[in-house]
């Protein structure tokens, strides 16, 4: 029970990272709707582009990236690679926030702009999700291998509630009028927040990532 609460911090941590990542399928869509494209090209069609990249990005990890790294004497641990996918994933919404700033002055640009965010954002689910999910198992005994991933799922879905939360609050008059106090487009400004509020989410991951007491239950069957 000791193993899972720890893992349950962590999880709660990540849920600022589905907050951001499954936006792409709503957000990024309206987005793309404003920027210029073929005629026969669907908004939604953008989404193709991440499995594409999964398939793509997790063999460059594991081949290339992650040895380089090991080679220059700096040990990528899943807490770590953990942390920098969420700083990525923010990483991908201030890049889609300063396209969004662009369109909201009139000017009209193409859609494969939305590659490198895409590129950020995927980079991001790749050190996230595939990591986290061998993680949380190795962590937990084999009692409780079911209820980890239960709450691993669980997660993504508190993860979407924080967009409802944030739309919610961007209902509020004063909230309102504090956003156009700054100069910025109402959806300029969730997505440069959802940015920060990655960023806050990859500290506060870090820190306590720190300090975590490792276990080693991924093979173990005597528990």
């Amino acid at each position: 029970m000791r193993s899972v609460l720890r893992v349950l911090v962590l999880f709660a941590l990540v849920t600022p990272f589905w907050s951001l990542f499954d936006q792409k399928a709503s957000t990024w869509v309206l987005q793309a709707d404003a920027m210029t494209k073929p005629s026969w090209f669907q908004p939604s069609q953008m989404q193709a582009l991440n499995p594409a990249l999964v398939m793509l990005l997790i063999p460059f990890n594991n081949l290339v990236l992650y040895p380089a790294v090991r080679r220059l004497g700096y040990e990528l641990t899943p807490l770590r690679r953990m942390t920098a996918g969420i700083a990525f994933a923010g990483l991908a919404w201030i890049v889609v926030g300063a396209m969004q700033l662009v369109l909201d002055h009139g000017d009209v640009f193409t859609i494969t702009w939305q590659v490198l965010p895409y590129v950020l954002l995927t980079f991001g689910e790749v050190l996230v999700a595939t990591t986290g999910l061998e993680f949380a198992y190795s962590q937990a005994p084999l009692s409780m291998k079911g209820a980890i991933m239960a709450f691993w799922n669980l997660s993504v879905t508190i993860g979407n509630l924080w967009v409802l939360v944030a739309n919610a609050g961007v209902q509020n008059s004063a909230v309102t009028k504090f956003i156009a106090s700054t100069g910025f487009g109402v959806t300029a400004f969730q997505m440069f927040f959802f940015a920060v509020f990655a960023f806050a989410a990859a500290l506060a991951f870090g820190v306590v990532a720190r300090t975590y007491p490792f276990v080693d239950h991924y093979r173990r069957h005597d528990e």
